[in-house]
């Protein structure tokens, strides 16, 4: 990671009793691409070394595309597999409109 110079949410007492999930603000958004991306190749890592599959829920669009590269270049100098990766791709449209699933 280029900068670590970023904040833990959790520091300040107001977020620390509402906030379950640690949360870090970067200075810009490439540098939380490289978090998330390490954050994803570690869990990745753990669970071959189980023996377990990874489970990801992985966004579409255009947001994270910054972490898939990193996780491309994880993969291509750093050898990372993802034969045991199972993905879930979330996609999400607004405005959706209501739909009645007993209706056809």
């Amino acid at each position: 990671m280029r900068n670590t110079n970023f904040s833990y949410i959790n520091s300040d007492s107001i977020f620390r009793s509402k906030e379950k999930i640690p949360t870090y603000i970067t200075p810009d958004p490439s540098e939380s691409s490289l978090l998330v991306a390490k954050e994803i190749r570690d869990l990745i890592l753990k669970t071959q070394a189980e023996g377990r599959n990874c489970v990801l829920g992985l966004a579409t669009g255009s947001t994270p595309i910054a972490v898939y590269k990193e996780l491309i270049r994880y993969h291509k100098q750093e050898g990372l597999s993802f034969k045991n990766v199972i993905t879930f791709n979330l996609d999400e449209y607004y405005p959706l409109e209501k739909v009645n699933a007993l209706e056809n």
